[in-house]
């Protein structure tokens, strides 16, 4: 497997979603999570970089379509869900110009 391309650190990627959006193109095939497989004993599964770009624009385009509206507001999020899901709809949110307020939380 090939070394994943890292993304410049001299400022010209200001925002998460435009680090991952140079992920999705240099490493789209890269994993961004693995995680145990609920269905097979001490194999990994794989979330990509590509699949939460996707997903992440998916999420933007629901939450805000057309980008109708001013840039910035304030989106509180309680979700019970998955951290790779969760991630995807923090991502989606701030891909559509709103500010997340998100605090993960456990019951633990």
């Amino acid at each position: 497997m090939d070394a994943p391309v890292p993304p410049p650190l001299d400022g010209s990627l200001p925002t998460i979603p435009e680090i991952l959006d140079f992920h999705d193109k240099h490493n789209a095939n890269k994993p961004w999570f693995l995680f145990p497989s609920k269905d097979v004993p001490g194999e990994l599964v794989s979330v990509t970089y590509g699949d939460v770009a996707r997903a992440s624009h998916r999420i933007a385009h629901r939450v805000r379509p057309g980008r109708e509206g001013a840039d910035g507001g304030v989106v509180a999020l309680l979700i019970h869900t998955d951290t790779p899901l969760y991630n995807a709809i923090v991502l989606g949110v701030m891909r559509a110009g709103l500010v997340v307020l998100a605090h993960p939380s456990s019951s633990r």
